[in-house]
Formats: C-alpha cells, structure tokens, sequence
C-alpha cells in the first residue's frame, strides 16, 4: 500500500487531517501543483505568490525533517495529478475538501478518475473549523443568516485535532511542530509558512487577544491578529487557532471572526456561483465608469478615509477590515460601481484573498449577500471621524496631507487640496447615495 497526498490549502503538519490519514496508508508521497490556471488568473496577486512560494519552501523543510519529500510541479492541475498517480502506482489518494466552484469542480473530476482506475479517493476536513453542510438550520441547507449559524456552531462538536507522526515512517506520535521557537523575535514582515504562522500566533495569544474588542475598528492602531493570510493558505489550523484562544479571557470577538470564515465558507459550498453572482438578486444598475473606477483603484477619489486604504492595499496587498468595508462602501454605493469589479480587484491585490472571505464580504456590503439591512450605508466622511478621529492613518498612507492637522487632514478645505495637491471628492456623498437608494428602490418595483 502507498498514497499520495495533494497539499492545496493546508500548508501545515499541524493539525492535518489528510496528511495524517496519507501517512497512515504506508508509504506517503507528497505533492503540490502551482496550478497554471489560479497562477495565471488576472485576480492572483502577485504578492500571494511569493507568500505561496515562502510557504511551499517552509512545509518542503518540515517534511524532509521527518522523512517524506515534497514534489511540487507547475501545470495543468488534473493532468500533473493523474501523472503522479499512474507513475508512482499509489493505492490512495488524500485530499483536503474545498469549496470554491473550481475546488468542487477540479475534486469532482478527480473522484470520478480515481473511482474509474481504482485508486481510493479522501476528502478530508481541515479548510475550516466545521465543515461546511455540518450545521444546518431546521429547513436544511445552508445557514442564510450569520447569528443563528454562531449559536449553532458553538454547540456543535468540533473534530479531534490530528496529530502527526514523529516521522514519517513510523507510527509514533508527537506534538504539533513549534518551529517558532527557532525566531527569538516576530518579524515585522509577513513571511509565509507555518514556521512563522506560528510565531505570529503565539505573539498574537500573549500579546494581542485581549485587547481586540476596543482596537480592532481602529486602522491606525496594531489590533488585529494579521493571521488571515495564514489561514488562507492553511499555514495555520483554525480548528487549532479556534482551540487555543478560547480558553482566553475577551477572546469571544476575535472567535467569533474565525466563525464568520466558516459561515461563508458554508454559503459558497452551497452556492458556489456566489463568488460572480448576486447571494440575493436587488436588480442594481451599475455603473460602468472606468475614470471613477480608476480613480478609487489609485486613491484619488477626495475622500481621505477610502484613498488611504486604497493606497495601504497597492503599498501592502493588506487593508485593515474597517477600512476593507468603507472602500466597498464608497465603490458600490457613491460611485454606483458593480461589486464584482471591486472583489476582483481585491483578488488582484490582497496578500489574504480567499474566495469566500473576499466575494461574499463584497456582497454583505451591497447588500446583495447575507446582510439583513441591503440599504446599509457607510459615510467614508463620519466613519474616518470615528475610527480615525486623529487622522493618523490618513496621514500614514497620504503623504499629501501628512503635515494637516487633524480637522484638515480629515475634510481638507478646497484651498488646502489645491496648495498640497489633493484632488478635490470626485462625488457628493448624500447625492450619490439617494441616486442609488432611488434607483434600487425602482428596480425592484
């Protein structure tokens, strides 16, 4: 008996369902495909594929200190799949579940291959802290509202952590690798890996959790944990994130955002179209105006609060999650845009870019998704007043306002814009608005 185990987005011994399942089957082999189509796609970042490339290096090292090799090969990833499994003459395959359209789309071809030339197929858990279709509501599919699918989700039982073996040809049991303990220090860069997963976890833990309910609307202010690109990339477990948190005091809000990666994830594996279409169709006119677009994608719109995080996210490929939403915001509901160009661009861009995290936030902000009020409005004015009142994000990510006083770098007057060459706001906020109230209201008649 041998298997092969396929890493996608478990990038981690740690807490490895589908690993520990390959490594019981006999001898594993390990393969990863930098798959031609994600790589080439127009919404990859660049910036995730160096991530990705950091994290390949890292769990590469991981398994060759136990024993076991990683393959990794670039290409068509059913074709590079199927080759390793006729040339190596594997009895089974391990697999963790996923659940974009072209996750469920590229597994399902591989099932049915394998069922047809008798290699034994695994899906395993892992992506997720529960399983999205484990929870569902007394009508059944998919939970449609986030606080019911929470209620739920803390009563449900969770799986038991997996544990790998000390080696990769043997049968004994260690604890989860602490590679970390190897950096004296958190690195100020986000490198990828679970190496440095780690290491941002346990800052995180010490340093971090208690204090994420009162900084985390705050952008200027180091209060969230910077840990989603490692769950992205499965660098880090969630079920293991979700296990050593709990226990802290005031961790609940920090939970309760991991949870809202499960509720999406169970959205988009019963709708996977979801990640292009409506949730829930308003009938919205859009605008396709590709100077306004241009000028929210470089940070020029005029409104202070949505060109910092516009240029945090060209700069960084991050942007804090407050400022994510007011961006949408500004996007959809001043400039009339469709959501899809936003979420796509996103894509293009984030460092954390997860299909259902990115498209179906996109849609909370539409209101299109799974948000109870559709007709939610962000002002970019009063929300940089209220989580920015110092404007000391505004001037970290503007230079031109940089040496404003707080009341002028947040509103500067027409004269202060002209002399320190900012752009004037390219909308009327209350306008803009009402148009797009009037005109969701109309097609919906």
């Amino acid at each position: 008996m041998s298997s092969l185990l396929v890493f996608t987005r478990d990038l981690r011994l740690d807490d490895n369902p589908a690993l520990c399942a390959a490594a019981a089957d006999g001898p594993m082999h390990c393969l990863f495909v930098k798959d031609e189509a994600i790589l080439n796609s127009p919404t990859t970042s660049r910036r995730r594929q160096t991530f990705l490339d950091q994290c390949l290096e890292d769990i590469s090292s991981s398994l060759t200190e136990r024993g076991a090799k990683l393959d990794l090969v670039y290409g068509d990833w059913f074709e590079t799949v199927q080759r390793h499994i006729r040339d190596l003459n594997v009895d089974s395959l391990h697999i963790a579940d996923d659940y974009s359209q072209y996750a469920q789309t590229r597994l399902q071809r591989l099932q049915d291959w394998c069922n047809d030339v008798g290699v034994s197929f695994h899906r395993h858990p892992g992506i997720t802290v529960v399983p999205p279709g484990h929870l569902q509501p007394s009508g059944g599919g998919e939970y449609k509202v986030f606080t019911p699918y929470w209620r739920s989700w803390l009563k449900s039982a969770k799986r038991d952590i997996a544990t790998p073996p000390r080696s990769f040809n043997e049968s004994a049991l260690s604890s989860p690798p602490a590679k970390s303990n190897l950096y004296p220090e958190l690195s100020s860069e986000i490198i990828g890996g679970e190496t440095h997963g780690w290491l941002r976890l346990h800052d995180w833990l010490q340093n971090g959790i208690t204090s994420y309910e009162k900084d985390r609307d705050t952008p200027s202010v180091e209060g969230t944990s910077l840990l989603s690109p490692y769950l992205r990339f499965g660098c880090i477990s969630p079920l293991r994130l979700v296990e050593l948190c709990t226990p802290l005091p005031d961790s609940e809000p920090f939970v309760r955002q991991v949870v809202w990666r499960d509720f999406y994830a169970q959205i988009l594996a019963a709708r996977p179209d979801c990640s292009h279409s409506d949730y829930r169709d308003r009938g919205d006119i859009w605008n396709y105006d590709q100077n306004s677009f241009q000028a929210w994608v470089n940070g020029l719109t005029g409104f202070p609060l949505v060109d910092a995080g516009m240029r945090q996210l060209s700069s960084q490929g991050l942007m804090h999650n407050r400022v994510r939403m007011v961006t949408a915001s500004f996007l959809i509901k001043d400039l009339h845009q469709d959501w899809r160009l936003g979420a796509n661009y996103f894509m293009s861009q984030l460092l954390d870019g997860d299909v259902a995290s990115n498209y179906l936030n996109w849609q909370w902000v539409a209101g299109t998704g799974t948000d109870s009020n559709p007709h939610r409005i962000l002002n970019p004015s009063t929300q940089a007043k209220r989580f920015d009142g110092h404007a000391a994000y505004i001037r970290q990510w503007i230079p031109e306002l940089s040496d404003l006083d707080n009341t002028d770098a947040l509103d500067p007057s027409p004269l202060l814009r002209e002399k320190v060459g900012y752009p004037l706001p390219i909308v009327d906020h209350h306008d803009s608005v009402e148009l797009f109230k009037e005109r969701r209201l109309t097609s919906v008649v």
